[in-house]
């Protein structure tokens, strides 16, 4: 590589590094400026409070199994 072909490499990359950090530095900005949802984790809340539910009521399910189970054995 001759000396005029690595400062034509240096000089593309430079100009690289800047093409992507002004496609980059816009968005940060933006996400600076937008206000966060108000109530950002209701969504994640639900599903965690469903798999509590479904473990209840597994045990009244067990219950109602004994239950039969009683019935029958009569």
């Amino acid at each position: 590589m001759t000396e005029m072909t690595k400062e034509f490499v240096v000089a593309r990359l430079a100009n690289m590094r800047g093409e992507i950090l002004s496609k980059i530095q816009p968005q940060e900005q933006r996400d600076e400026t937008e206000t966060p949802p108000e109530q950002p984790y209701v969504f994640l809340r639900q599903r965690v409070e469903k798999p509590g539910e479904v473990i209840l009521s597994v045990g009244e399910f067990i219950e109602c199994l004994q239950d039969v189970a009683d019935a029958v054995s009569l």
